[in-house]
């Protein structure tokens, strides 16, 4: 009986402890990584890497930790480890191509939280860069996932880092209409809209006549993050102001 008591007493020492460990393990993962988003000395391209990368590097070590708790020899644990590193580091290339992306893209920034990007054949504004994916909000509305090394071997375009963008918007309209009044018209419009940049001279050119139609094209600036609103507000007020007028 003192055995048995014995016995169950080390079984729940040694259960106290893991719990110990991995409730520590996690608490201090999430207060290491907040204290990392909350860093006034990091941009959040950065703040979101190396939160993911810290959270990740905690939990591998609060493993090992609970491991160790369970009386498994260090030397041994380091040996079985090595060895298991490097089948695992031949079977996951990928993701130590992925890793090493997501390091290039945080030193070098080709893109941060929050630029709205073409990479990959998918546009949208990134959310979050993490140790090996990089996450879209798409222009309609879906999340993508991406995997930093595929990005880093790809051409990216990064529609914000400049400060505008231009808005060329272009309509048909038929050869006998008032092409000076519809003209005029849709300069109004732009000259009107709030989400045009004020004195960026947008202008309306008539270009080449197909299919017995003329050819309008406004082309206005707008700061990167109001573009896809100008096009909308612009569009909806040039079908508005000009009747009959097709894109």
């Amino acid at each position: 009986m003192v055995n048995v008591l014995s016995a169950l007493t080390s079984i729940a020492t040694v259960l106290i402890k893991l719990v110990i460990i991995i409730v520590a393990g996690l608490i201090i993962s999430n207060v290491v990584a907040g204290i990392i988003r909350k860093s006034k000395k990091l941009d959040m391209t950065a703040k979101s890497f190396f939160a993911n990368f810290a959270s990740m590097a905690i939990k591998i070590l609060t493993v090992i930790t609970a491991l160790m708790a369970l009386g498994i020899p260090a030397a041994t644990f380091v040996t079985v480890l090595g060895s298991v590193g490097l089948a695992i580091g031949l079977a996951m290339q990928g993701a130590l191509a992925n890793f090493a992306g997501g390091i290039l893209i945080v030193v070098f920034h080709p893109f941060r939280v929050g630029d709205h990007v073409t990479m990959g054949g998918q546009s949208g504004i990134v959310q979050n860069i993490s140790i090996f994916y990089t996450t879209l909000l798409a222009d309609d509305n879906t999340v993508v996932t991406l995997p930093n090394g595929t990005l880093t071997n790809a051409p990216i375009v990064n529609t914000s880092i400049n400060d505008a963008r231009t808005v060329n918007l272009e309509y048909h309209l038929p050869l006998d209409a008032d092409i000076a009044a519809a003209r005029q018209a849709i300069l109004d419009v732009a000259g009107k809209s709030s989400l045009v940049i004020s004195g960026s001279n947008p202008s309306v050119t008539v270009s080449s006549h197909v299919a017995d139609k003329a050819t309008l094209k406004l082309t206005a600036y707008a700061r990167s993050a109001d573009y896809a609103k100008a096009v909308e507000d612009l569009s909806s007020g040039i079908e508005a102001a000009v009747p009959g007028i097709e894109k």
